[in-house]
């Protein structure tokens, strides 16, 4: 924080430093243009920083290529010696293979079946007392269910999905652990749980069948309630037996001299050829992890950043000059191309999915809808060539990327039906689709050759691109912007607001429409946001509501409360609408782009009437002051385009003749009154637009009264 080195101005009698006083100092000085310069230089090299750290930290293979395709560089020779690296699903065949002969290993548990045995046993003691039975050889009987139960531990109980513990496949044999010893078995002659309460249940029921006394016993408890895995799948032994079987996986199948040629120009990249460019691309990749590479490639990457957000800069200090005067709308720009850097960024590095499943035309739309269609254009351009930097066929994705945003934006001139939403999803596609046809062609020359499975990516990217249309509601309430729904809903005549001035003031209701149609006639005519300049013209005189009988076109005949106030009193009353208006607006949460409109529509103009009746009384001393508004003057033509529709609209009501010579006078007169009063000095309106304007509200005006033209008389 600074804070100004001068405080003898801070300091209040007694000595203190008056807090208030450093407050305003503090306020001051982030409205200053020099805290601006450094914020906006911060942003930009922030961006830049944050940009450096998304790309790859190793070093890029030079060439670009695919398999089937043209070798579109020249002749390829070998740089050095390097291994062939087989592909990942020869690997895997491989893998798969060798791994068929690894035997699982199982620990048999003893004291499973132990506990087990002692519980039935116990079972059967308790049954013989409980029922009473006359058995003239207990053990014997016991010693023969025992004996059953005996026989399937020691054969052994699996634990369920143990025996396809590898990819879903069931071994043929087994490792069986019993103390210090491992014993092959079938896994065929292995019992899993429910084998061995059948097989249980099956020789008890014999048993009961061929002996009267154990008849007696079995059907008095479950077989299932003393059966239970005692073969444990021992992980830890059977990784280190996989281990030191692939310890014999080679994952290269040959080597390329160094001086050896590889490809030439123009050659199909056969798969072997692609195999062996994918090995060259490894080994250059690896080769730059020594000190000097590294630094060399820091290098490299802080020049290409630094370039790409230096030419960023400088379209926008010379063609979109007005968004560097704007901290909210220069950071939100560089927030969302960071944003969606990063999001590829991710999807490159943690998954197989292509990057084509990215929405990537969605940060030039957001843009287009909160800022300019020339800004998304450029962004959506500098963030492909970054982002084709981090990903597989970066030349291609900065060909597809580039036509796709920007034909989106172009097609996309507002948001303000569903309808558009469908058709440039549409646009989207088939943008995407129809390029990479055209770039397959060119390299291939055959139809054969393109890759159709790429339609389905670009189908779920232009439709994943609706998501733009969700995020606009979450951007609006984060960067305070205000798209065209927004506008649509707030120009509503059922709205609160407006609802709630037709029927309290409905002259200055019905005074706001005119406004609105003539002001957005206007702007279209000029260049402007027109769902904006109607909003604003509608909500502009809202301030009356407070005291609606105060204004003229509320009062009825015979009534006017201003005669009961003095003349410094009722221009105060009147003035006040705009502060009422500023403070209602707000209440009721409607954006501060629409209260620029409540706050300039008089800019600082004199409520003329109060002021020239109390200037004709003589021996008056008069405070202009009382008279001015407290403005703003307008900055926008949007703004400037409502205050001269409102004072045009409210001037002609007053005009006894409305013929086209009188509204044009009219018309001259208030452009004039507004330029020498120095209204209009801080707006970007030329000759040009003035008169077009002055034509455009003299049209609208003779269709409002109906004004026809004089008929010549017939003579005699």
């Amino acid at each position: 924080m600074i804070i100004p080195k001068n405080t003898n101005n801070l300091v209040d009698a007694s000595g203190s430093i008056n807090e208030k006083r450093i407050k305003m100092q503090k306020r001051k000085w982030f409205e200053s243009e020099s805290w601006h310069t450094i914020y906006i230089t911060s942003i930009f090299i922030i961006t830049a920083l944050v940009l450096f750290f998304a790309l790859p930290q190793e070093g890029r293979f030079r060439y670009e290529f695919q398999k089937g395709r043209p070798w579109m560089h020249s002749t390829l020779i070998a740089p050095f010696d390097f291994a062939i690296l087989k592909s990942e699903k020869a690997i895997k065949e491989e893998r798969d293979s060798l791994l068929k002969s690894l035997t699982p290993y199982f620990v048999m548990r003893d004291s499973v079946e132990k506990q087990q045995i002692i519980a039935l046993s116990l079972k059967i003691d308790e049954i013989t007392l409980r029922e009473n039975t006359e058995i003239l050889y207990p053990r014997v009987v016991k010693g023969k269910v025992l004996t059953v139960f005996e026989k399937i531990y020691r054969t052994g109980i699996l634990e369920a999905g143990s025996v396809a513990y590898q990819s879903g496949a069931a071994p043929s044999e087994v490792l069986v652990v019993k103390g210090n010893l491992a014993e092959k078995v079938s896994s065929g002659q292995l019992y899993s749980l429910k084998s061995a309460y059948a097989e249980a249940n099956g020789a008890l029921e014999q048993l009961k069948n061929s002996d009267p006394d154990l008849k007696q016993i079995i059907g008095k408890f479950h077989a299932e309630d003393y059966l239970a895995v005692n073969l444990v799948f021992d992980s830890d032994k059977t990784e280190e037996e996989k281990d030191k079987i692939l310890e014999n996986l080679s994952t290269t199948f040959g080597v390329v001299q160094e001086g050896e040629r590889i490809v030439s120009q123009g050659d199909v990249i056969s798969p072997r050829t692609f195999l062996i460019l994918e090995s060259l691309k490894s080994a250059v990749e690896k080769s730059r992890g020594d000190l000097t590479k590294y630094y060399l490639i820091i290098i490299g990457k802080a020049l290409f950043i630094s370039m790409l957000m230096i030419t960023l800069f400088l379209f926008v200090y010379n063609i979109r000059r007005k968004l560097l005067r704007s901290k909210r709308d220069i950071t939100f720009t560089l927030f969302m191309m960071v944003l969606m850097i990063l999001f590829c960024r991710i999807i490159v590095s943690t998954s197989n999915l292509p990057i084509y499943i990215v929405p990537f035309t969605a940060l030039a739309l957001i843009i287009r809808t909160f800022l300019d269609a020339r800004l998304a254009i450029f962004v959506n351009t500098i963030t492909a060539l970054i982002v084709g930097f981090m990903v597989p066929n970066g030349y291609e994705f900065i060909l597809l990327s580039i036509p796709a945003g920007s034909i989106a934006v172009i097609s996309q001139n507002n948001l303000q039906r569903r309808d558009q939403l469908i058709l440039t999803t549409l646009i989207i596609f088939f943008v995407y689709a129809f390029t990479y046809i055209g770039i397959s062609l060119i390299q291939e020359a055959n139809l054969a050759g393109i890759d159709w499975e790429m339609m389905k990516w670009f189908l779920i990217n232009a439709a994943l691109t609706l998501i733009t249309y969700l995020l606009v509601f979450v951007i609006e309430k984060s960067f305070g912007f205000v798209s065209d729904v927004t506008l649509i809903e707030l120009s509503y005549s059922n709205q609160k607001l407006l609802r709630k001035l037709a029927e309290e003031a409905p002259g200055t209701f019905q005074h706001s429409l005119q406004v609105a149609n003539l002001a957005e006639e206007a702007i279209l005519g000029v260049g402007g946001n027109p769902l904006l300049v109607r909003a604003g013209a509608l909500y502009h005189d809202i301030g009356k509501l407070i005291n609606p009988l105060y204004f003229t076109e509320n009062q009825t005949i015979g009534i006017n409360p201003h005669d009961h106030h003095s003349a410094e009193e009722s221009a105060e009353i009147i003035m006040n609408h705009v502060s009422s208006g500023v403070e209602l607006a707000r209440k009721h949460k409607i954006p501060e782009q629409i209260i620029d409109f409540i706050k300039t529509h008089h800019g600082t103009t004199i409520t003329g009437y109060f002021y020239i009746e109390l200037k004709n009384k003589p021996d008056q001393q008069i405070d202009k002051a009382l008279f001015t508004y407290p403005g703003p003057v307008p900055s926008t033509r949007e703004t400037a385009v409502v205050m001269l529709a409102d004072s045009i609209e409210a001037a002609s009501r007053s005009l006894d003749k409305k013929d086209s010579n009188t509204l044009k006078e009219l018309i001259e007169t208030i452009f004039k009154q507004k330029i020498i009063a120095g209204q209009l000095d801080e707006v970007p309106l030329t000759f040009k637009d003035i008169t077009l304007l002055k034509k455009i509200f003299l049209e609208k005006l003779l269709n409002i009264y109906h004004v026809r033209m004089t008929y010549p008389q017939k003579k005699i």
